[in-house]
Order: structure tokens, then sequence, then C-alpha cells
């Protein structure tokens, strides 16, 4: 054969050598066989699709990568007898190839595993891996989506929700029962080597996303949500938080936040000191060129990821990301999280995210109980840069369109940016075939009590459930039942009230409300309110909050006990995003609970030397309050906040008391300013401080000063994080103060590098609380010691204005998961009665 090509170079011009030559090949080519196979490869557990995993023909080069769908291709003219898949964070696979076939499809499950990078000894140099991910830093303000002005795409969000682990004793529960018999009518969704779940949620929402970057802004606008789910009632709640907007992750950023933890990322500034790097490869990802790196933590159980990512070769921009946090890492009730991400890149430079998929495995309690699954899926497309919108445009965050729930099937088949696979479909039928046992009915209902506090019946919700039932010495056995309108009532009218009755001071207590919402867009409300009621000198409304547990827990005291009347008129109004501004004319009557060990009086300013124990405080209330970047979601009528990111949230009040008025004693001035913000340490953990200071410049009875609150010391073991833990009941008394109290979780931090210790998951937490405070004698003699009868009357103590209190805690969290244990230390006025320079509280919380 090779003669006779040598023949024909010499005899043939060279342009009709080539040809033939060509011709000869295609003639020949045929006669060698192309086989070739296609499949999913998904993982064993979740049954989700594993994107980016490498396919290899076994003793050959010949491969491929899966998609971000999980799919892969491979087209060869040499076969051998297996597959070999291998993705990080998996077991490595071996599949049988059937060599008579052509054409195959073969579809591969993985098993999750514990991996680690192969140890790479570098005998001269550095890690080849530092300079690629040294280029990515260097350019991460070209390539960051942050560096554009605006952008705005349309995302396609999809939510599933299973329960897994579903182990035999688990099975044999009574409700369980009733459920298995609907697994057992379907397949297992996982396929033939995973393992059965059970599902019960899921949504899918069309949205569109715009971004602005001076000021940093973002809204999301749900054009369309479908939510199938057990136990799940309105949609529009549940269709905010399925968006977009909670789903996307910025690996650029330092720090990314996941379930209220901060994950050190593989590019951020600390990339070098927490990470361990591997340059696995240089290959071609579909049309980009990529240095492929895997990753994982220096420590195990630190809060980092364990993964790989490619990296665009020409402009060092992340392009696609495989990251996972093990049940290794410091975290409560997670098994595993999993996020894997595919950018985009833009016009402009900077990439986007155009797909995104997060798993969040959580964990068994006991080993008779079963896990849950939380699958979410994003993609994005049609994106538009650099065209931003009136500021004005972004003051909602989160905004649904008024018919989010009106769609067809037809819809959903042409707005689906991926078609439903056949386990979304089996899924949806498991569903709807759990969702209509009755007993499963019945246990929604229970847990969804449980979980709000409140029982929907009709236009009305019952609750709540928390406050129901107390006891404390004045009251006895106090019962109460209370009431608020939903949405069903209207969206626009909200009605609150309730009665409860003490069975020892045989008192009636009763509470009316009405509110109007003038507007959602704005948030401006107007409402007004009359109540009778036991109260407690100190528990204002800065220290409740939205802590609903911790004032249910009030009514089991008594120190400091008075009943009040109060009738009330306010707007509240959120003209500016991030600015809300309220008014109030407040009018209460004050009467103290006449117990031996609890008595009041005090002079009135007028000169009368005559004791009085009751007074009518009337007075306007005006608030501004900036909280940047907050985002709120609407509950029914209820607008709730998801607080902010790297802001204070800061609140001005002034209030004016108005003497004469309707009967009101006092005419006075006061000013209240504070700032709460949460910061973050880096690897150190998190810190969350909260500085306040007072004034008023007026004579005034304690009840209308500055109350401190204390935590009890010694004599009450329970720990709360806004209180003086070390400081007695109502010890102190100011009209004028300056506080700061601070509170540090580290996280692991330390513990996660004590070989014993770290297997327990503690965390190190620390605490200090500062108060600089004075009281003027003539707010001081206002109340005297002694009543006319020689009764003693309950005063407060006064601050040094040189001498501040101060304690500090320090202790162990996350005992058990639950528990948090912390010794206090009391530095200063350690010469006041029944204190003690050393305790020991414990609190009890859920956490991840």
């Amino acid at each position: 054969m090779q003669l006779i090509f040598c023949w024909l170079r010499q005899q043939l011009p060279g342009v009709l050598f080539c040809f033939i030559i060509t011709l000869f090949s295609f003639l020949c080519n045929p006669l060698q066989a192309q086989y070739t196979i296609t499949g999913k490869v998904t993982d064993a557990q979740t049954g989700d699709p594993i994107p980016f995993a490498s396919i290899a023909l076994k003793g050959t080069p010949i491969g491929a990568s899966t998609s971000f769908e999980g799919f892969y291709t491979i087209k060869t003219k040499k076969l051998t007898d297996s597959l070999i898949i291998t993705s990080v964070g998996y077991t490595i696979k071996t599949k049988a190839i059937d060599p008579s076939q052509a054409t195959q499809t073969i579809n591969i499950q993985l098993a999750p595993s514990v991996t680690q990078l192969i140890e790479v000894v570098v005998s001269a140099g550095e890690n080849p891996a530092f300079a690629v991910l040294r280029r990515v830093r260097e350019n991460r303000f070209h390539n960051d989506p942050k560096r554009l002005a605006a952008y705005q795409y349309e995302t396609y969000s999809k939510i599933e929700v299973d329960v897994d682990n579903l182990s035999e004793k688990f099975k044999k529960k009574k409700i369980v029962k009733k459920i298995t018999k609907v697994i057992d009518e379907f397949d297992k969704l996982a396929g033939e080597d995973g393992q059965p779940v059970l599902p019960m949620f899921l949504s899918e929402s069309i949205s569109d996303v715009y971004y602005i970057n001076s000021p940093q802004r973002k809204k999301e606008y749900i054009r369309k949500t479908k939510v199938s789910g057990v136990g799940v009632k309105d949609g529009s709640f549940v269709s905010q938080l399925i968006g977009n907007s909670f789903q996307n992750y910025n690996f650029y950023e330092s720090y990314v936040n996941i379930v209220q933890k901060d994950f050190a990322s593989p590019i951020g500034e600390n990339w070098k000191g927490v990470y361990k790097y591997f340059l696995a490869d240089s290959l071609w990802m579909d049309s980009v060129f990529c240095y492929e790196i895997e990753f994982e933590p220096k420590v195990a159980q630190d809060l980092a990821f364990t993964g790989k990512m490619w990296i665009d070769k020409k402009t060092h921009a992340l392009y696609r990301i495989d990251a996972a946090i093990g049940r290794q890492a410091n975290l409560n009730y997670i098994e595993k999280i999993k996020i894997q991400q595919e950018m985009q890149p833009t016009a402009e430079g900077a990439w986007l995210p155009a797909k995104i998929r997060t798993t969040f495995d959580i964990a068994e309690v006991s080993k008779n109980s079963a896990g849950m699954l939380a699958k979410l899926y994003v993609s994005n497309r049609n994106m538009v840069v650099n065209q931003p919108k009136p500021l004005s445009f972004y003051d909602l965050p989160v905004e649904m369109a008024e018919d989010f729930a009106d769609h067809t099937a037809q819809y959903w088949a042409e707005a689906r940016h991926d078609s439903l696979s056949a386990e979304d479909q089996q899924a949806l039928a498991m569903i709807d075939s759990v969702r209509d046992i009755p007993v499963v009915r019945t246990y929604v209902q229970i847990v969804d009590l449980a979980v709000n506090g409140w029982k929907k019946v009709g236009i009305l919700d019952i609750g709540p459930y928390l406050s129901m039932i107390a006891y404390n010495p004045v009251e006895g056995v106090r019962t109460r039942v209370g009431f608020r309108t939903n949405t069903d009532f209207s969206k626009r009218w909200i009605l609150r009230g309730y009665m409860g009755y003490g069975f020892s001071d045989h008192k009636l207590k009763y509470a009316g409300e009405i509110n109007h919402i003038l507007s959602r867009r704005r948030w401006t409300v107007i409402g007004m309110s009359h109540s009778f009621d036991i109260e407690r000198v100190g528990i204002t409304q800065e220290i409740i909050g939205n802590n609903k547990l911790f004032y249910a827990f009030t009514r089991f005291g008594s120190r400091g006990s008075y009943y009040q009347t109060e009738n009330k008129v306010f707007i509240k109004s959120e003209p500016v995003k991030g600015i809300i501004l309220s008014a109030a004319f407040v009018g209460n009557h004050f009467n103290p609970v006449g117990l031996p060990y609890y008595n009041f009086g005090y002079y009135p300013i007028n000169g009368d030397a005559h004791l009085r124990n009751e007074f009518q405080d009337n007075r306007l209330e005006l608030e501004l309050r900036m909280a940047k970047n907050e985002t709120y979601v609407m509950d029914g009528n209820e607008r709730l906040t998801l607080g902010t990111k790297r802001t204070p949230v800061l609140t001005f009040r002034y209030t004016r008391g108005i003497r004469g008025f309707l009967g009101g004693d006092f005419s006075y001035d006061k000013f209240y300013a504070s700032a709460f913000q949460t910061l973050r340490i880096g690897q150190f953990g998190r810190s969350n401080y909260r500085l306040s200071v007072g004034y008023t410049p007026s004579r005034l009875p304690y009840p209308l000063l500055f109350t401190h609150l204390g935590g009890g010391g010694v004599r009450n073991p329970l720990y709360n994080r806004f209180s003086y833990n070390m400081m007695g009941f109502f010890e102190f008394v100011s009209d004028k103060y300056a506080s700061l109290m601070w509170d540090h979780n580290f996280e692991g931090w330390l513990f996660n590098r004590i070989p014993v210790i770290q297997k327990l998951r503690w965390r190190l937490v620390a605490s200090a609380n500062i108060l600089y405070g004075g009281q003027r004698s003539e707010n001081k003699n206002v109340v005297p010691a002694t009543d006319p009868d020689e009764n003693r009357i309950l005063e407060f103590g006064r601050l040094r204005p040189s001498v501040p209190y101060v304690e500090v805690g320090y202790g162990i969290d996350n005992i058990f998961r639950v528990l948090r244990i912390q010794a206090f230390h009391r530095l200063t006025y350690l010469n006041h009665p029944h204190v003690h320079p050393f305790g020991v509280k414990a609190s009890v919380h859920f956490h991840f």
C-alpha cells in the first residue's frame, strides 16, 4: 500500500493526488465503527443531576464532562469494557459497556463520600494553583457582577422539599404507615441505586430580577408562581421566599452567607489561609478553556467548602463551581450543603449567574426519625446590563404581580426554562396523594399552630398560644385568648384584640385595635387601640422587639407590676426605602399593684405635699428608623423583616409629655437613640452590638425615666442577651445614660482546632455590657423612702457618672446543639445588697 501511494505521488499532479487521498479516506472511514454513549449522572441519595462530573472510557483518555443538567455524550471509534465516573465528593464508580451496541444510554448514580485532595509536595517554587488564584483576585473587579452599573434578567426557580432516610422504625409509626402506602405505589424517585424519598413540597416561579449598583439595591418582581405542598395554605408568603433573591451566591465576596453562617469563599480575600488547592487540569468546558482547581479547607471543621472550580483561562473569571459543605463542618442538623453554579459573561465583561443548583440535606434529629432534603434550582436568561431603572423602582425588594397565582398548564409549558423531568412529575403526584390523607391534614394543622402560634378559623386567626396561660403572684393563674383578622377578611383593614382574666386579682384584661393599610408599596399604616392590662416597669418595646416568647415569659413575673390603661393613635410610613417615620399620641394611666413588697408613691411636681401613687401620662412620640438594605416579606397583612446586611439599624426617638391635655400630669422631653448591628469578623465568627443613649432634662418619677433591665443576678439562672445579667431586677434607673451591649460567637474558631472537643461542635462565646448613667437629685427625691404610714416604698438605685456598671462573660454554646452555658463576672458596684460578683446562666435556643 505504501509503494502504491509513493508511485501515485510521482505520477499525478499535487492537487489531484490530494483529492484521491481525501476520497480514499472518506471511503475507508465507514468501515471503522462509530460508537455513541449518552446518559445522565445523578446523586444516589437526592436524585439530583451532578454537573461537571468526569466520564472516561477505562484505560483511555477519551471522555466527557456532564452538563449542568447532568447529561453527557461520548463519541468514539474505540470501545473498552467500562466507563469510569468521578466527581468531587462522590465515590468513584465503574459502569459496564455493551460492546455490541453502537448507540447506548447509560445512566449513572454516584454515592456521596468524604473525599480529600491528593497531597501535593512541591519541591521547588509554589503550588501552581496559587498563580491562577492570584490572577482571579486581581481580575475580580472586572469579573464581579457588582461592578456593573445595573443588570436585569428573567429567572426561573424551582424548589422541592422531600423527606428522606425513611428508616424501618420510622415507617412503623402510626401516621407514617399511612404515608408509606403512598410511597409503595410509586417508584423510588432517586432511582435504582438510590434511596426512596417522599416529596412534600414543589414550587416554581417566573420572576424578573433587577440590580443597581449605586446605591446598591435589588428587586425581584414575581410574575407567576405555582406552589404544591402538604400544609401550604397560601402561596403568597411562600412565593416571596422561593424566588431568585434568596438563592444567589457571589463567590467573589470574601464570605458566602448560608443558613445565617459565613463560609469563606475559595476565591475570597482569605483564600490562602483557609484552603488547600490542587491544579488538576486544563481543559475545554463547552467553548471555554479552563483551569480545573480542586479545593478543601485546611481544618475540616471550619466553615468552608470542599469541591472543584473552573477558571476561564482568558479572563481569569469564575466559570463554574461545585462546592459542598459536609457533616464535618461545625453546623447543626446539616448532613450536607451543595452549591453548583455556572456563570455567563456579559458584553461589559462581568459574569452573571446563569444556572444555580443548591441542595440542603438536613439530618435526622434522632435515629428513629427521618431527614429532609431541600433542592433548589435557578435558571437565568435574557440578561440586560447597564440600563438602570429610576431609583424609586427598587423601593420594594420583593413585589408580586396581582395575578401571580393565575396561570395555566400551557403558560408553564412555554415559560419554563427547562421542562419538568419525569421525577418532578412523579413528585407532584405523590404530594397530591399525601396531602389528601386525613391524618396528614391533622398533623399539618398541629405543626402550623406550633410554629406560627395562630389557628386560622375562617376570616380570623385565634391565638397566640404562647400567651394563653401564665402565672404570677398578682394575677395568680392568668388566661388569655386573642384574635386577628386575616386577608380573607380584608387586605386593607386589620382588627386585633384579646381578653384575659386573672383568678387572684379577679380583673378582666382586654385590648382592641384597628389598623388600615394605606399603601403597601411605601408601607403606610394608620391605626388606633385601647387596652387595659398588667405591665411591668422597664419592659419596653425596644427590649421585646419581635421576641414573642420573651414577652410571654414576662407575664410570669410580678416585680415592678402596674395596671395600665392605654389609648393610642398612630401612623407609620416608609416614604423612602430604608427610612421609616412614625408618629403616635399615647395616653397611659399608671396604677401600681399594691403588694406588700411593691409600693409606689411620688410627690407631684406642682409642689403638692400629698403623696400620689397614680398618674396619667399623655405624650407625643416621634420616631425615625433607618435601616439600609433591609428586606421585608409580607405574611398576609403582616410585614416581616429579614434583616439588613453590613449596615446598622439606627433609631431616633423624641417624646414630648403634655401636661393638662386630657388630664396629663407631666410635661417633659425625652430623647433616645440606638444602633444595632451584626458584624462579620471573618474566621473569628460574628459579633452583635447594641449601642444606646438616652436623656431627659425633666423632673419625673422613675417609671418615666430609663429603667435598665437587670437579669436578676444569681437568683435568675436564665440568660438574656438584652439584659444586664448580673444586675438585680430594676437595680438602676437613670435620666441620662449611654450603654454598649456586645456579644460574640466564635463559631468554633478555637474549639475546631482541639482534637477531642472538635467532635462536640462546641462554640466559644464572649460578651461584655457597659453602662454609664446618672440620675439628678431632683428626680431621685420625687420618690420618698416611705409613705405616710411608714411603709417602705420601692426605690431604684442610681449610677455614679464616673463609675460605669460593667459585666463580662464567657462560655460555651451549642452544647447538645441547643444549650448555652455562660459564666459572668460583675466588676463594679459590688457593695450593693444581694450582689454576687460571679454567676452562671444558661439558655436554650435552636440554630444551625
